[in-house]
C-alpha cells in the first residue's frame, strides 16, 4: 500500500485519497483537504478527539468474559473504533504515535488471541472469542483491517508478521472456519455471512493475502456457491429489497458498501458497483425511502432506528461517491456527518458547492426475492406539497406481504402499518430486545420476542383461531411468500392487492387484503380502504387487530377498561401476552373507535357481523418487564366460513393544545357496508357524513389482468370497468 501523506500547514492536511480502505489503487484523483470544508472537518475532529483519548489510556485487551454490553465486550468494541480513528489520524497528520498506538494494540492482540477459545457467555449458536457470537468478530475484524491498512507500511518486518500470523490470519480463519456453524454462516445468505466475508475479504486486501479475497468473494470452495457477489445476487429484489427488511438491510448495507468499496478501488474489473443494474444504488434508495421522518420502518426484527446512524451515514457516501446522485446529497446534509474517507470528503465538498438535489420519497411496490417473485412491500405516501413533506410529516402507509425474511423474521403475512403528520399511528411492535443492555437477556433479544414480537397478533393483520400464521414454524414459513395479485400505484388513488393461501394451509383459509388509498371527495385527508377476505370451507374464528399510538379518544361500542380482576387474553402465540381491558359485543354492523395522537384525530371503522371487540394490552406473562405496555383493539368475527372485514381507516379534525381548540373530533365515516363478496369479486361501500355520494370500491379476486374488462350488477346499478378494481364515486 502507497503511503503519501503531506503536512501543508497547521490547518490544512490532503490525506491520500485511499484513506483507510484497503484500497490499492485509487478509483479517483479527489484528494482531501481538511481545514475547507467545515462539515467534514466536524467529522474529523471527532476522530481526533476520540483518538486522543484513546491514546491518553493504557491499552486494555482484557480476556472476553461478557455478553454484549459488559464491561470486556465494550472494550474490544471501543478498541476497535480506537484503532480505526488512530489510523486516519496517522494517515492525516503523519504522526507516528497513531501508528504506534495501532501497533501495539495489535501485538497485544497477537498474543491473547492465540490462547482464547469459545467465548464463555453461552448465547449464540456461533459463538465468537473475542464476542459472544462470531458476528461482532467480524465487525472487529472489518475495523481492525482499516486501521491496519493505514500503517502496514510503517510497521518494521517482525512486528508486521507476528500481527498478521498470530492474530489477523487467525481471526479470518476462525470467522470462516473455526467452527462447523461458522462455516455454515460464512457460507450462507444472510446479513451475517455479509460482515463475516467483508471481514475475511477487507484483511485479504490490507495483507495483500489473495486467497483471503478470493473465498470472500466466492465461498469457501471459491466456486462462487457463495460469498459475496452471490450475496448481491440473492439477497436483494431486483428493486433494492433486502430480504431481510429494512432494519436489517440498515446494517447490512456497511459491509455491504465498505467492501464494495475496496473491491472497486482494488478489483475493478469486477465493476461491483455495476452488478445486476446497479443493485448497491438500489438498494441504498430502497433503504431511504423505507423511512418516515428519518425513521426506519418497524418490520420484523427492528428496533427503533434513524437513516443517520453510522452505517447509513457510510452507505450514503459511499454511494454518492461511487455514483455522484445529487439526490443522496441532500439525505447526507440531513445526517450532519461523515465517513471518513475519501468518500465523505467528496460528498461534504459537494453539499457546500450546493450540488445537492432534493431527494424523491415516492410511492413504491418494492418487490421481495431475487427474482422479484416473493411477495413485496408497498410504500404509498401522500403527494405533499415538497419532497420533504412526503417524508417527514406526510401520509404515509405500508403494506407488508413478503416472504418471511430468514432468521429475523415475523409471522405476519398481509400486515400493514400507517405514519402520518410525523408520527407513527398504526403500528408495527418490532422486536423485543434492549440492544447491548446486559441486564436484558445479555443485549441479545429477549424470550419474548419469540413469544410476543414474532407472533401474527403483535401485528395487524388476520389471525385464525387465535394461532399465528404457519403456527409459529420457522421452518414452515421459509418455505413460502405471499402473493402479490395487482398495484396500481399513483398520486392521486393507489391499490394493491395480496394473497397468502399458505399461512393456514392445513385450515385451507385463504387470506386475500385488498387496500386503495385515496382522499374521496369531502375527505379532510387520505383513507385507507381496507378488504380482508378470509374464506374456508369450515367455520373458524377471525381476529383482526389494530395496533395503535395515542390515546383512545371515542368509540362506537362500550369501552369501559375493567377497574378489577385484569386477565390475559386467552391461548397462546402472544395473546397470552396481552391484557384483556375489556370484551364489548357488537350488535350493529360497524365498530369504530378514535385515538388522538399528536394533533389529529384517527378513527378506525370495521364491519362486523354480531362480532366483539377486544380492548388489550401488552406486558401480561411478562414477569421480567421485557415488553413495552402499548395498547390495541381486537375485532373478532366467530362462527364464519367466510367473511369480509371491510375496514375505513381516516386521519381527521384537529386539537390545538395552545388554543384549546378542538375540530372534527368524529369520524367523517358514517357506514361501510360489504356490498357484494364471492370468489370474483369483492365490493365495499363508504358513505361519509357530510357528502350524499357514497364511495364504492371493487376488487377483482382472481384472474388478474390488466387490460380485461368487468361487468358487475350489485342491486340496482352496474358497474363496468377495465382493469382489477373500481373507485365509483
Amino acid at each position: 500500500m502507497k503511503q503519501q501523506t503531506h503536512l501543508f500547514s497547521a490547518i490544512l492536511f490532503v490525506i491520500v485519497a485511499s484513506l483507510c480502505a484497503c484500497s490499492g489503487r485509487s478509483a479517483s484523483s479527489d484528494s482531501i483537504e481538511l481545514g475547507k470544508y467545515p462539515a467534514f472537518d466536524e467529522s474529523f475532529a471527532y476522530a481526533r478527539q476520540a483518538a486522543d483519548a484513546a491514546l491518553a489510556e493504557p491499552i486494555d485487551v482484557p480476556v472476553p468474559r461478557d455478553a454484549a454490553g459488559g464491561y470486556t465486550h465494550e472494550q474490544h468494541k471501543k478498541n476497535y473504533y480506537s484503532m480505526y480513528y488512530a489510523g486516519i489520524l496517522y494517515r492525516a497528520t503523519g504522526d507516528e504515535k497513531y501508528a504506534a498506538f495501532i501497533r501495539d494494540m495489535l501485538l497485544k492482540y497477537a498474543d491473547l488471541y492465540p490462547t482464547l477459545g469459545e467465548h464463555p457467555y453461552k448465547g449464540s449458536p456461533v459463538p465468537g472469542q473475542l464476542f459472544w457470537q462470531t458476528l461482532n468478530e467480524s465487525v472487529w475484524l472489518v475495523h481492525t483491517a482499516m486501521a491496519y491498512d493505514c500503517v502496514r507500511s510503517w510497521i518494521d518486518e517482525q512486528s508486521r508478521a507476528r500481527i498478521e500470523n498470530n492474530l489477523l490470519f487467525r481471526v479470518a480463519a476462525f470467522i470462516e472456519n473455526g467452527t462447523p456453524a461458522n462455516y455454515d454462516t460464512f457460507n450462507k445468505m444472510h446479513n451475517h455471512a455479509t460482515w463475516a466475508n467483508a471481514a475475511v475479504g477487507m484483511t485479504g486486501y490490507a495483507t495483500g493475502n489473495r486467497e483471503l479475497v478470493d473465498r470472500a468473494l466466492y465461498g469457501s470452495q471459491k466456486d462462487g456457491k457463495a460469498g459475496f457477489l452471490l450475496q448481491l445476487e440473492q439477497l436483494f429484489s431486483p428493486d433494492g429489497y433486502f430480504t431481510e427488511g429494512a432494519y436489517y438491510l440498515r446494517y447490512a448495507i456497511w459491509p455491504f458498501m465498505l467492501f464494495a468499496q475496496t473491491i472497486e478501488k482494488n478489483d475493478p474489473d469486477l465493476h461491483i458497483f455495476e452488478r445486476r443494474d446497479g443493485i448497491l444504488f438500489k438498494a441504498v434508495n430502497a433503504l431511504i425511502q423505507q423511512a418516515y421522518n428519518g425513521e426506519i420502518i418497524r418490520a420484523n426484527d427492528a428496533l427503533k432506528k434513524t437513516y443517520s446512524t453510522q452505517e447509513i451515514v457510510a452507505a450514503v457516501d459511499i454511494a454518492y461517491w461511487a455514483s455522484r446522485d445529487p439526490q443522496l446529497l441532500s439525505i447526507a446534509k440531513q445526517q450532519g456527518s461523515f465517513v471518513l474517507s475519501e468518500a465523505g470528503f467528496v460528498t461534504a465538498r459537494d453539499i457546500a458547492l450546493h450540488k445537492e438535489q432534493p431527494f424523491l420519497f415516492r410511492s413504491a411496490l418494492y418487490r421481495d426475492g431475487a427474482d422479484g417473485t416473493q411477495g413485496g412491500v408497498a410504500i404509498i405516501r401522500s403527494q405533499g406539497k415538497t419532497p420533504t413533506d412526503r417524508a417527514t410529516d406526510g401520509f404515509m402507509f405500508v403494506m407488508k406481504a413478503t416472504s418471511h425474511g430468514l432468521s429475523h423474521g415475523h409471522y405476519d403475512k398481509l400486515t400493514y402499518s400507517l405514519y402520518d403528520n410525523g408520527n407513527e399511528i398504526l403500528t408495527d411492535y418490532g422486536a423485543a430486545r434492549f440492544l447491548n443492555i446486559e441486564s436484558k437477556s445479555g443485549g441479545r433479544y429477549t424470550h419474548e420476542n419469540n413469544t410476543y414480537a414474532m407472533q401474527t397478533v403483535a401485528h395487524n393483520t388476520a389471525v385464525v383461531d387465535c394461532e399465528s400464521h404457519f403456527t409459529g414454524d420457522y421452518k414452515t414459513s421459509m418455505h413460502y411468500a405471499s402473493t402479490i395479485n395487482y398495484a396500481s400505484i399513483t398520486d392521486t388513488c393507489s391499490v394493491v392487492s395480496a394473497t397468502d393461501a399458505n399461512a393456514y394451509a392445513p385450515k385451507h383459509v385463504t387470506m386475500q387484503r385488498t387496500v386503495a388509498v385515496l382522499q374521496p371527495q369531502g375527505a379532510e385527508f387520505p383513507m385507507i380502504m381496507d378488504l380482508m377476505r378470509l374464506s374456508a370451507p369450515e367455520p373458524h374464528t377471525y381476529d383482526l387487530p389494530f395496533h395503535y399510538t395515542g390515546h383512545l379518544i371515542n368509540s362506537s361500542f362500550p369501552a369501559q377498561k375493567t377497574a378489577t380482576d385484569l386477565y390475559p387474553m386467552a391461548g397462546q402465540y402472544g395473546y397470552q401476552h396481552l391484557w384483556k381491558e375489556c370484551e364489548t359485543a357488537i350488535a350493529e354492523p360497524n365498530a369504530w373507535f378514535t385515538i388522538l395522537q399528536g394533533e389529529r384525530f384517527y378513527s378506525v371503522t370495521t364491519t362486523l357481523n354480531n362480532g366483539c371487540a377486544f380492548l388489550v394490552r401488552s406486558g401480561a406473562n411478562d414477569p421480567n418487564n421485557n415488553l413495552r405496555s402499548e395498547p390495541a383493539v381486537i375485532f373478532r368475527q366467530t362462527g364464519k366460513a367466510e367473511h369480509v372485514f371491510a375496514s375505513v381507516v381516516e386521519p381527521h379534525g384537529l386539537f390545538d393544545p395552545n388554543l384549546e381548540l378542538t375540530i372534527g373530533a368524529l369520524p367523517q365515516t358514517a357506514m361501510v357496508e360489504v356490498i357484494y363478496n364471492d370468489d370474483a369479486y369483492t365490493a365495499m361501500q363508504l358513505t361519509l357524513r357530510d357528502s350524499n355520494r357514497p364511495v364504492v370500491f371493487i376488487t377483482v379476486n382472481s384472474g388478474f389482468d390488466a387490460d380485461a374488462t368487468h361487468e358487475l350488477r350489485i342491486g340496482g346499478t352496474t358497474y363496468t370497468w377495465t382493469g382489477n378494481f373500481l373507485i365509483k364515486q
